[in-house]
This record gives C-alpha cells, structure tokens and sequence, in this order.
C-alpha cells in the first residue's frame, strides 16, 4: 500500500464548491488541512447517513481533536472503549489514538476541531498541556457541556473564516484544556503503548493486503505473535474477530467504490478480495441494508459522508 491509496475507501465531499478527499495515509493517519502552518487548526462539519450506513473505520491523527454532535449521536470506539456521543457532551481525543465511529440509530451531524498544540505559548505548553498529553493515562476525555458552551459551539457550524474569529477558537480550546488539567486523574491501568504500537502495524498489514486471500495466521506471524494473541487484540481494539474486521474492511472499501465509481459489481467484488460474487452480494447486503446494485442506485450520485472545512 503506497503513499496515499487509501483515498478510494474514503468519500468525497465539498468545500466552498471544491472537491476534496477525507483520507488517511497507509498507517491510518487521517490527513488534515490547516489554515497555514502559522495557524494550525481546521474545523469542519461532517454528516453522517443513517440508512447508508455510514461510518468512519479505525484511523489517528498526529494532532488533537475536538468532537461535538449536534444532531443524532454516534458510537465511538477509541482503544478499545466504546461509548456513545451526544450533543450534551464535547468529545477531545489525544493525538495517536486509533479510533472510529458510526450512525446509532438516525442521520447524524458533527462539529470538529483538528488542531495543534502549538497554537499556546510555549511556556504553557512546556509547564501545563505536554504532561497531559503526554501521560499514557490520557487517550481521550468526555467533557460535560454547559450551555453557553452549546452556543458558542453551534455558531461554529456556520463558522465564517475571519481572522478576529480566530480570539474566540483558541479561548474555546483554552477553556477545554483548563477543565481537563482541573478533573484529570491518573489511571491504575494506563495505556499499553508497545501493544498499541503493535495493533497499529496490524491492521496497517491488513488494510495494504486485504484484497489477498489472508489468514489469522499470516496476519500473526507478519508481526511476530500466535493466532491467540493477535485475536485477543482485534477484541480488545475492534470487539471483532480478525476475519469479521477483515470482512468489514473490504466491504467498506466495496462500498465507496460502488459509490464513487462506475465499475461493474463483479469487477469490485474482485477487486476486494472475494473469490465468489454472491458471497460478496449476500455480505454486503447484510452489512449495508441493500445488495450493491441497489445501494449504487440510491447513494451513487451523492457522497455518503460529507465534510465541509471552515478553518
């Protein structure tokens, strides 16, 4: 898997009438725009459809995140925690944590905030926001939302690029930092690095061969452990099995390639893996709801997750 090939298994979207790609390079990390290297953070809205099916699979980001959902909820699995995000609830996850997320049970909106912590004066950042970050007790915190904090934040769904703006983005992430540092407290059982390090080379190996016929024990040995270990860290990371993750994955890829291209079904199927059409039809309409023709039909012409940058 070279460079930046897993563009084709994320959507398009818009941006001020451009088109542009969410992607992730081939160790998962999501790639982010920002205004400028000067000013590094990007805000965006992404909608997620419900009947579509649409998700976001495991991924990280070298920076920070802020996640707020207006409107539905979604189903965050974040190193192995799985919890559901709600519009009461503003959602930080550190840099370098494998995460994903999906629909519950209706269409669902997103407020986010990408940035680096080098938006704060060194001083702070050496004394204050780098022993947080850097403490393996810290992968991700769920913080309580007051109201005028809902405010501020629903003005950024319209959020309008212009500098003075920028005051009142870095007070928001300010005001969140200074309640994590407030309520943080350290884990008993802080965060295996070594072990996440090895699940990221995992599921790198299994996202760059997944159109070959693998199996739990080749996944093993590319990384040196028993079928039992590995299986263990797909449950413990995924709640799946390594075949079942596997299977999802294709099917993922399968999905944006019916969406976005013209190819005959047979030629995607194929072209993920499966020997057999009819089990790819049988498994994609399991997961999907409809065989791919027929979600083709009803998805094909419009993008099944869209994100708009702002910042």
């Amino acid at each position: 898997m070279a460079g930046e090939n897993m563009n084709s298994s994320f959507p398009k979207s818009n941006q001020a009438g451009l088109e542009f790609v969410i992607s992730t390079t081939e160790e998962l990390q999501e790639n982010i725009m920002f205004l400028s290297t000067d000013f590094p953070i990007a805000m965006f809205t992404q909608s997620y459809r419900h009947g579509a099916s649409d998700h976001i699979p495991f991924h990280w980001h070298d920076g920070l995140q802020i996640t707020w959902v207006s409107e539905g909820a979604l189903e965050h699995r974040i190193n192995g925690d799985t919890f559901h995000l709600t519009g009461d609830k503003l959602l930080f996850i550190n840099s370098h944590q494998l995460h994903s997320s999906k629909t519950v049970h209706q269409d669902t909106r997103t407020l986010c905030i990408n940035f680096s912590p080098d938006i704060f004066h060194p001083k702070i950042l050496k004394s204050l926001i780098l022993p947080l970050l850097e403490n393996s007790s810290f992968p991700y915190a769920l913080l309580p939302l007051k109201p005028y904090q809902i405010t501020l934040l629903k003005k950024y769904l319209n959020w309008k690029n212009e500098p003075l703006g920028y005051f009142s983005v870095i007070n928001f992430l300010s005001q969140v930092f200074e309640i994590m540092l407030n309520e943080f407290e350290e884990s008993k059982d802080p965060s295996n690095y070594e072990e996440m390090k090895l699940f990221h080379t995992v599921l790198d190996y299994v996202h760059s061969q997944y159109a070959e016929q693998l199996t739990v024990k080749q996944v093993a040995d590319y990384v040196l452990i028993n079928k039992n270990r590995l299986t263990a860290l797909f449950k413990k990371y995924t709640n799946m099995s390594p075949i079942k993750y596997l299977n999802e994955y294709r099917l993922y890829v399968a999905k944006n390639m019916i969406i976005h291209t013209d190819k005959p079904i047979s030629e995607i199927s194929a072209d993920v893996g499966y020997n057999q059409i009819s089990h790819f039809i049988k498994q994609f309409r399991d997961s999907y709801g409809l065989p791919p023709l027929k979600y083709r039909n009803k998805y094909g012409e419009t993008q099944n997750l869209s994100k708009d940058r702002y910042l």
